[in-house]
């Protein structure tokens, strides 16, 4: 159910009459509703409403009736500037507002976890009072009926809304604000990339330096460190646990990058490695990976990283009808060796698929050749269209205009998006030296998280 939506200017025409306060009561709390006033004669009527014409209150109305409470926000208001491009008007169902409720005996005040359902809120629940506090910019609701586990004596719960709260779902532009699901990541060819070597100390010593990585790994998908110490082990794991916690696979909590005999996997040798994500058939594929160089004195074996957003960009604009082939057939990857069997399926593009999620995390690419499976559920013709919309793609991958290429030395270290941006590496002559690299993971639930902690206090720059 929507609890937000916009009201036209015609409803707010057509509403009863307003009833404005004085400047002598304006900072007393206002009475929508009274409590001593019958369900029945409530619901029959219009409420009354509380207007305000100055710039320095954040909401200019509020009014209610027997489905929602109405806010009228002020767009001029400073704390808004940029959040409403005009003055809107917010609805919040009574059932959204009473499962919502703020006060510690509905959200733990440490845990800060719900102490009840959605299936605890009666569908007919109806405030018995309503009033807007502009003392405090708080809406206080008096509520008749009380949650469906309770007996009826328990009714007259009180609940607080700061107007701050509620701004955050005045709309799916606010909440989406509020979520940092607003981003636009900026996509980028060879040319475009531009390399920022970022203090591992200033890393792991300041949030300023955090929220630097942060930010950059957001807006293109690839970051690099300099002055890890190269000769320690851990060091991998510990840059990525300033982010979040390791996300463990059956290769481990960390992994050797070097030529091994008899490899279990083609990074473990000294061919080239061609575009690819890694762990496509798991279930929830790593988010980000972090590659820390040890060491690097071989002939070859540089790092090659694409941004795979960009090769969507052209193919959508150039074969729109293979763009759609590659978001609608799902791909078969898989896992078999070594004691494993590991199977999924999934788009080689994923967009937004009608959750509301805001243009932030809307799409991810799932693209790794050497993994792919045999593709046992289309039609010949199916097949040789989905054959040809995959080459078209592959294509632009290969393009050297979007390659960017780099080859790390001792004590430095990458962090890129695994659903984003592909990476590899050229071949190297294994009898010329050591290469050996240090690798983990991380869920892009950690990154999410901050984005949005780290972005709340110094800002998400998109350039």
């Amino acid at each position: 159910m929507n609890c937000l939506r916009r009201l036209t200017p015609l409803l707010s025409r057509t509403t009863t009459a307003l009833c404005p306060l004085s400047s002598a009561i304006a900072s007393r709390p206002v009475l929508l509703t009274t409590a001593k006033t019958s369900t029945k004669s409530l619901l029959n009527r219009q409420y009354r409403r509380w207007t305000s014409s100055s710039s320095s209150s954040p909401v200019l109305s509020t009014r209610s009736d027997d489905e929602a409470v109405y806010i009228d926000w002020n767009a001029a208001y400073a704390n808004h500037i940029g959040l409403f491009d005009n003055n809107i008007t917010s609805s919040y169902s009574h059932v959204w507002l009473r499962d919502n409720c703020p006060c510690e005996a509905c959200v733990h005040p440490s845990s800060r976890q719900k102490l009840h359902s959605m299936a605890d809120i009666d569908l007919n629940t109806t405030p018995r009072s309503i009033h807007l506090d502009t003392s405090t910019d708080t809406l206080v609701i008096e509520w008749e009926q009380p949650l469906r586990h309770q007996q009826q004596h328990e009714g007259g719960h009180k609940s607080h809304y700061p107007l701050a709260y509620l701004r955050r779902y005045a709309s799916q532009q606010s909440s989406q604000e509020f979520r940092f699901e607003n981003l636009i990541p900026r996509t980028w060819a060879r040319d475009e990339y531009q390399l920022e070597w970022i203090s591992h100390d200033d890393y792991m010593t300041t949030e300023q330096g955090l929220h630097r990585v942060v930010e950059k790994l957001y807006n293109d998908g690839l970051v690099f460190l300099e002055g890890v110490p190269a000769d320690d082990h851990q060091s991998v794991t510990r840059v990525a646990e300033r982010i979040g916690n390791i996300q463990e696979t059956f290769y481990g909590r960390d992994f050797d990058v070097k030529n091994v005999a008899k490899s279990v996997n083609i990074a473990y040798t000294s061919l080239y490695l061609g575009f690819h994500m890694d762990l496509m058939y798991l279930d929830c594929p790593p988010g980000i990976q972090l590659l820390h160089c040890m060491k690097n004195n071989v002939t070859g074996g540089a790092s090659i990283f694409l941004d795979s957003y960009r090769a969507v960009e052209l193919l959508k604009q150039q074969y729109p009808e293979c763009y759609d082939i590659l978001r609608k057939t799902p791909v078969s990857f898989h896992y078999i060796n070594n004691g494993h069997h590991m199977y999924y399926r999934r788009p080689t593009i994923v967009t937004d698929e009608g959750y509301g999620l805001g243009s932030s995390w809307n799409m991810h690419v799932n693209y790794a050749p050497q993994f792919q499976g045999p593709m046992d559920e289309l039609t010949p013709k199916e097949m040789k269209r989905f054959y040809q919309a995959f080459q078209r793609f592959a294509d632009f991958i290969e393009d050297e205009s979007l390659r960017y290429q780099i080859t790390l030395q001792p004590g430095q270290l990458v962090l890129f998006a695994n659903r984003r941006v592909l990476h590899g590496r050229t071949a190297f002559d294994p009898a010329s030296g050591d290469r050996h690299l240090k690798g983990t993971y991380l869920a892009l639930d950690s990154l999410k998280d901050k984005v949005r902690t780290l972005g709340a206090k110094y800002g998400m720059n998109p350039v």
